[in-house]
């Protein structure tokens, strides 16, 4: 084969490929070959259809397992020999090939970057003092009985914050619709600003089957240019008003929603539960502080797939989190679902670089994922949801995503490694 490689950039390579008449043929021969054994043709006994007839009935099916899976180990080898490791399939353009000629195309991959190390270890990192006091249990004890809360229909009084509403909106510009301008029996959890706040303001004070017509102003830097420092007319109707109705707070509450044997023990509880939680979040601060620095100091071209793969994850993980609270993501207006999954683009390029960098220092320091690590990992997760470790191990194994947690832990161990070679200041 004919083979010549051009670097496109330094995580892009365009690899020309051109498989020779003789190959091909070859090729082709076994498919015709194959194809007769099972062929059934009028006039021909199964298995006994001469190759010259099956050539003119199966020639199209003959080009489409070339193309499409022989193609493939063609490509294959390509990549072994040259040494190639691409991070997601091929783009194959430029695809030439008719019976009896060459067949050749070009492939277009992506690997990961190569660069050298610069130094990771002694980054300077700020952490705060870690300090718990009953603002805080208290905080979190108000937390508890919100999600606790029971939703109770009530029809005997205006809408108020805090409040789930059931509303149909109507809004245009100069008196024409827009898009995402306008639902039906759309859900508002009142003082949450999953909606504009001037929006959510005239919400407050409806009551049942009213009907409230205002006038708001867009802010100027709004996602959508059609509509952004423009005045909206919106016509809202509430059909419905969910108050919540928050559990007393007592013995019984800490049995029933923290597994306490009492109001006093569940304070503790959630005092240890808090510290180890802000302990949490200055360690994703120290990371991030890492990360920016590390970033700064390896400067590289990331592959695109790879980032895409990423945001679909933070799209994922953002639709899992809004379900959660109650809020079905189809819902959102279509301009809203774009500024949210394009916001997190320059995020997963983000977590990606970093990725790309923490693998090659992971490699570098030899830091691997052992046996005790996975069963700790195992161990942590059926404390959290009250499972054997050893039916959480099977069933992760069965989803065949046991490799992906062994990366995730070597990934977590790497930047515990870089926290611990860092200078820390307590501040």
């Amino acid at each position: 084969m004919k083979v010549s490689v051009n670097n496109v950039s330094g995580c892009t390579k365009e690899i020309t490929v051109e498989v020779p008449t003789e190959t091909v043929q070859g090729q082709m021969d076994g498919i015709y070959q194959q194809i007769s054994q099972e062929a059934k043709i009028p006039g021909f006994r199964k298995g006994k259809v001469p190759l010259d007839v099956i050539r003119k009935q199966y020639k199209s099916a003959a080009r489409e397992e070339m193309v499409h899976r022989r193609l493939p180990e063609f490509f294959r080898s390509v990549l072994i020999e040259q040494k190639i490791d691409p991070v997601a399939q091929p783009q194959i353009t430029h695809l030439q090939f008719e019976e009896g000629t060459p067949l050749k195309f070009v492939a277009t991959v992506e690997i990961k970057p190569e660069f050298a190390l610069k130094d990771y270890k002694g980054l300077k990192v700020k952490k705060a003092k870690i300090e718990v006091g009953d603002e805080d249990v208290n905080k979190s004890l108000d937390q508890m009985r919100d999600q606790m809360a029971q939703l109770v229909p009530t029809d005997d009084r205006p809408t108020k914050n805090d409040d789930w509403v059931l509303i149909d909106f109507d809004g245009k510009v100069d008196g024409k619709p827009f898009q995402g301008g306008k639902a039906s029996r759309y859900p508002v959890l009142l003082g949450a600003k999953s909606m504009l706040a001037d929006f959510e303001a005239n919400l407050v004070g409806m009551k049942i089957g009213e009907e409230k017509t205002f006038k708001m102003k867009f802010p100027d830097d709004y996602g959508s240019k059609d509509i952004a420092g423009k005045e909206v007319e919106f016509t809202v109707k509430l059909h419905e008003i969910k108050a919540k109705k928050l559990p007393e707070l007592n013995d019984d509450f800490a049995k029933d929603g923290g597994r306490a044997e009492n109001l006093a023990d569940l304070k503790e509880k959630l005092k240890k539960q808090i510290a180890q939680n802000k302990e949490n979040e200055q360690r994703t601060k120290m990371i991030e502080q890492i990360g920016e620095m590390l970033i700064a100091d390896h400067q590289f071209d990331v592959p695109a797939s790879l980032i895409n793969m990423e945001q679909q994850r933070l799209v994922q993980q953002g639709v899992e989190r809004l379900r959660s609270q109650g809020i079905d993501a189809n819902m959102l207006p279509d301009e809203q679902k774009k500024q949210f999954v394009e916001g997190l683009k320059p995020v997963a390029e983000k977590n990606v670089h970093l990725a790309l960098i923490v693998e090659k220092i992971s490699a570098g320091e030899k830091i691997k994922t052992d046996e005790g690590d996975i069963d700790a990992y195992f161990a942590k997760i059926s404390g959290n949801i009250g499972q054997p470790a050893d039916v959480v191990k099977r069933y992760v194994q069965q989803q065949g995503n046991l490799d992906s947690i062994k990366d995730w832990i070597q990934y977590e161990k790497t930047l515990d490694f870089l926290i611990a070679q860092s200078k820390i200041e307590n501040v």
